[in-house]
C-alpha cells in the first residue's frame, strides 16, 4: 500500500492501492482506492471520522477515462448528492469540472433539486417540492 513507481522521466508516481487522509470542514476524511501511474482509477471510497459518521461511508467515486461518478452520503446512509465531473489536465494545473445533472436529496432520500452543469458552470436548476 502507498507505493510509487518511476516514470520514463524518473518522476515518482503513485501506483497500486493507496490510503490517503485529508482535513476538511467535515473532519478528517480517509480515502481508499487505486492509482495507475499517478492517476486515480476505479472505485475510491472516502470515510469520515466525525461523531456523526463514525467511519461510515462519506463518499464513493467511480473513476474511468477522466470521468468521475460521485455519490455523497448522509450519516444515516441515504444519498446526499449524485453527479459527474470531468478531469481537465493542462501543463500548469489539474481541474475537475462538474458536468451534466447533479441531484441533491434530503436525509430521507427525497429529491430536493437538480443542478445542471456544462464545463463546471451551472446552466440551470430545478427544485422539487412535496
Amino acid at each position: 500500500m502507498n507505493q510509487y513507481i518511476r516514470d520514463e522521466n524518473k518522476v515518482n508516481k503513485r501506483d497500486g492501492k493507496w490510503k490517503e487522509e485529508y482535513s476538511s470542514d467535515d473532519g478528517v476524511l480517509t480515502a481508499i482506492g487505486k492509482y495507475d501511474k499517478g492517476e486515480k482509477k476505479g472505485v475510491w471510497k472516502t470515510y469520515s471520522d466525525t461523531k456523526d459518521f463514525k467511519h461510515k461511508l462519506y463518499q464513493k467515486d467511480k473513476i474511468k477515462k477522466g470521468l468521475t461518478k460521485t455519490r455523497r452520503y448522509f450519516p444515516n446512509g441515504k444519498i446526499m448528492e449524485v453527479g459527474q465531473s470531468k478531469l481537465d489536465i493542462s501543463k500548469d494545473q489539474r481541474h475537475w469540472y462538474y458536468i451534466g445533472d447533479w441531484k441533491y436529496y434530503n436525509d430521507k432520500g427525497e429529491l430536493l433539486y437538480i443542478k445542471k452543469y456544462h464545463d463546471g458552470k451551472k446552466t440551470d436548476g430545478i427544485s422539487y417540492k412535496k
